[in-house]
């Protein structure tokens, strides 16, 4: 049973050895036999033979042919695609047997529609003694942009082919067979189809070059170089360049990934000129200008042959086309609307562009379609672009245009803005009457038509309470009380036909000079009265009492008065003439005043007495004077005003009121004062010396109360004469005018801190006195000369007095009457409860040796006499 049991085992192991026989042998024989011969139907002129190919990939490439005739791992390309490696430096070698039938009696040849393949070598086997023979290329006989191999005759034999193919780029390998008759239909449609292509995109590239050359506008420029680059590119790829522009077809070596980079380059640098780079993200920017550097990299490396240079072209290509798209996305999105077209030339040659390097990669099956993907998007975009430039220069025509109708608009209100400034440069800003530059003009007119006009005069009107209205109730107050009087001025002169208009189109008879200033002019004739009589029938029209915020206040105006031709004929000089006979008036208290001899000896003095009062300061020829301030009750000597005083050897005595009103006018108050403070400081150590506690009366002008430096200057001189400041009284008049009123407090206020007293002058001729009192600390009310003097004849003056010093005593500030000029006024005053009085009937001012002098026949007289005062 066992044997038996045996036997089925036996019969078993044997058909299993039989079997594994058979399929050995098959399995040889099928190796053997893993290369089919194509056997070709009649009818056609094109076959595809990549279903009947089979391929070894030698890594190394060191095999000769021979040796790969007998090898037996061929693999058979099952799925009749073309064969695609993608990107490889191995050698690939194909194998094909190819049975022609008899009866086709068109040369055939092996085609390889692949244009990137830079090496192929086909050898035919003869099947009767199996020798190998090399095919050589027949470009030389039928030119055409792909490779192509003439077959030998069959004979009614099948041949045997061997391919040795090798590229750096894309290593593609489609196998066609086409007679010679296709072959030349063929490449003609191709050179026709490729001729419309280069046709084009070289029209493109003269018209956008033009418009370059007329537009100068760099986006032109860079497209133009992007068109360039685009068509050293595709006679690269297409083939076209290795059969018509070089014949050898290593140059693509070089020319695919130089040509790629030129066109990433362009792309880029044409992208940031077309959109603009304002309104391109900064980091999209950033990105652009990286693939810049990395194309130019690219167009370096190309020149050194290296293998690498197709792939990296291949991925530099694809994130080029992608951040240009982005930026084109980014500026649309911005508001550019000319990136649309932009964008949508980009999106169709990144579709051609993606199906072809998906093709080269191996990524998608190779076809008609895939292999001339690119060059329909290159078209397309061509196009596309060319329309978005025209676009371009639509828009920026429309913005020219809108530019042109900004820069009219702006012109329009620049002339506007100018007639306005004219306006204003010509028209007082206040009284919006004419300024001096327009009454300049309109003089030196009337003198050059003195035929029509053959005299007038320029009258001069100057209000200067204004200016102290200004300091004690405000500019905006003063300013109404100004517009008022100019307007009124206005309208009276207007009706006189003496007057001359000024101005015509708004009817002003007067301009304004300055703030308080007027300027009229009138005919001269000598039938009518004098320029005299004339401006005073005028200055009467001012001769009123004006309510100025609840303050009743005399107008006190007066006129300066310059005549054309006599004293001169220019419009500058008459106005500086009728200024200084305004001045003039002034000082003597003229209502008007007509330009002189006189007046114009006054100015040339006052000219020599700036010059003079420099000089006599640093000579030391001011001296000063002392007048005594004595006590009411004992008439003890308590005090005594420092009084400056100028004997010039040159000029003779200049009086106070001339030199210092010169130095306030000049800014020599400065110095002035600071000469008065160290003379008066160097008086308080010869009191010291004589031993008289008595205090030093200095005056200061407004000019020093608004000076920064002077109440450190006073410290230091007092620290260098080593005085006290407790001895000295600092006064400061009450009329003084100035718009810095909390600067002058400030520095009052400072200057008090140092430990002297301050003095309010002239108390009582000002329009706000209380005012002064609440924010001044006052230590002393010295109630002016005016009022004390006419006490006794004057009721109102009698009161003025009276309640000042009840003011007085409730603020516990010490009073000091000025110009006591007899005993009755000392006897009323003292009666009053002032404090301390100076006048003459007490003494005048004198030098130090008579001071000291009358102080000491004083202490006799007090003396010899107790029972006086």
């Amino acid at each position: 049973m066992a044997t038996g049991r045996n036997k089925p085992d036996a019969n078993l192991r044997g058909w299993l050895v039989f079997c594994c026989v058979i399929l050995v042998v098959s399995g040889t024989a099928a190796s053997a036999t893993l290369l089919a011969t194509v056997a070709l139907p009649a009818g056609y002129n094109q076959y595809s033979l990549n279903a009947y190919a089979s391929y070894l990939i030698d890594s190394k490439g060191e095999q000769t042919p021979e040796q790969i005739n007998r090898e037996t791992r061929w693999q058979r390309n099952v799925a009749g695609d073309v064969l695609n490696f993608g990107f490889t430096d191995a050698v690939v070698w194909v194998k094909l047997d190819l049975d022609i039938p008899s009866e086709k009696t068109d040369e055939w040849h092996l085609v390889l529609p692949y244009p990137l393949l830079e090496q192929v070598n086909l050898f035919v086997v003869s099947n009767a003694d199996g020798t190998l023979q090399e095919q050589i290329p027949d470009n030389a006989k039928l030119r055409s942009h792909y490779l192509h191999f003439a077959l030998p005759p069959s004979n009614g034999t099948p041949l045997l082919l061997l391919l040795r193919v090798q590229s750096f780029t894309s290593l593609q390998v489609p196998l066609e067979l086409w007679s010679q008759s296709e072959l030349v239909n063929h490449q003609s449609t191709e050179a026709t189809i490729w001729g419309v292509y280069f046709g084009v995109l070289l029209a493109l590239l003269a018209y956008n070059a033009f418009l370059f050359l007329s537009m100068r506008d760099i986006a032109y420029c860079c497209y133009v170089m992007y068109l360039c680059s685009i068509v050293l590119l595709m006679l690269c790829i297409s083939g076209m360049g290795s059969l018509y522009v070089w014949e050898d077809p290593q140059r693509v070596r070089v020319l695919l990934p130089l040509s790629t980079g030129m066109t990433s380059l362009w792309a880029i640098l044409f992208a940031l000129a077309f959109l603009r780079t304002t309104v391109i993200h900064p980091r999209l920017k950033l990105a652009l200008w990286i693939c810049a550097g990395l194309s130019a990299l690219l167009i370096l490396q190309s020149f050194g042959g290296s293998g690498s240079g197709a792939l990296m072209s291949g991925l530099l290509s694809i994130v080029v086309v992608a951040i240009v798209i982005v930026a084109g996305i980014n500026a649309l999105a911005s508001g550019a609307v000319i990136a649309r077209y932009f964008i949508l030339a980009w999106a169709a040659f990144a579709m051609g562009a993606m199906v072809y390097l998906l093709n080269i990669f191996n990524l998608v099956p190779v076809s008609g379609f895939t292999t001339h993907a690119i060059q329909v998007g290159s078209a397309l975009e061509a196009i596309l672009l060319s329309f978005a430039l025209a676009h371009r220069i639509k828009e920026e025509r429309q913005l020219k245009l809108s530019a042109l109708e900004d820069k009219n608009r702006a012109e329009q209100q620049m002339k506007q803005a100018q007639s306005l400034a004219l306006e204003q440069a010509l028209h007082d800003g206040l009284t919006q009457r004419p300024n001096d530059a327009l009454l300049l003009q309109r003089v030196q007119d009337l003198i050059r038509r003195s035929g029509q006009i053959d005299a007038f005069a320029l009258m001069l009107f100057y209000c200067p309470q204004l200016k102290e209205i200004s300091s004690s109730l405000g500019r905006r107050l003063a300013e109404e009380v100004f517009c008022s009087i100019v307007e009124d001025t206005n309208r009276l002169m207007a009706g006189d036909p003496q007057n001359i208009p000024i101005e015509t189109s708004t009817q002003s008879f007067v301009a304004v000079t300055e703030f308080g200033s007027m300027v009229a002019l009138c005919r001269l004739d000598a039938a009518a009265e004098s320029i005299y009589a004339y401006a005073q029938r005028y200055m009467a029209f001012y001769d009123r009492t004006i309510d100025v915020d609840g303050v009743l206040l005399d107008l006190d105006v007066v006129c300066g008065v310059a005549c054309y031709p006599k004293q001169s004929d220019r419009a500058d000089l008459l106005l500086q003439h009728a200024a200084a006979a305004r001045d003039f008036g002034l000082r003597i208290s003229e209502s008007v005043t007509i330009y002189s001899s006189e007046i114009e000896a006054f100015g040339r003095r006052r000219l020599l007495l700036i010059g003079a009062l420099t000089q006599a300061i640093r000579d030391g020829e001011l001296e000063l004077y002392l007048q005594p301030q004595v006590h009411c009750q004992s008439l003890q000597l308590v005090g005594a005003e420092a009084l400056l005083r100028w004997n010039s050897p040159r000029l003779g005595v200049v009086s106070p009121q001339e030199f210092v009103e010169v130095a306030e006018q000049a800014g020599l108050m400065g110095l002035l004062s600071r000469y008065v403070i160290d003379k008066a400081f160097g008086l308080l150590v010869r009191f010291a010396a004589e031993r008289w506690s008595i205090s030093l009366s200095i005056n200061l002008s407004i000019q020093n109360l608004v000076d920064p430096g002077m109440v450190s200057y006073v410290q230091q001189a007092a620290a260098q004469a080593g005085i006290s400041l407790h001895d000295v009284v600092f006064e400061v008049t009450e009329t003084f005018v100035t718009e810095d009123m909390d600067v002058v407090v400030a520095n009052v206020r400072e200057l008090a801190a140092t430990g002297c007293s301050i003095a309010l002058d002239d108390y009582g001729t000002g329009y706000s006195s209380l005012a002064y009192l609440s924010r001044l600390p006052i230590h002393e009310l010295k109630i002016d000369r005016s009022f004390v003097g006419q006490m006794n004849r004057n009721e109102s003056d009698l009161r003025i007095v009276e309640n000042t010093l009840k003011l007085a005593r409730a603020l516990q500030i010490e009073t000091v009457a000025e110009g006591v000029e007899d005993a009755t006024t000392l006897d009323s005053i003292t009666r009053l409860g002032c404090d301390r009085v100076q006048g003459y009937h007490i003494a005048r001012p004198m030098p130090f040796d008579a001071f000291r002098e009358w102080v000491l026949r004083r202490r006799i007289q007090l003396l010899e006499s107790p029972s006086t005062h």
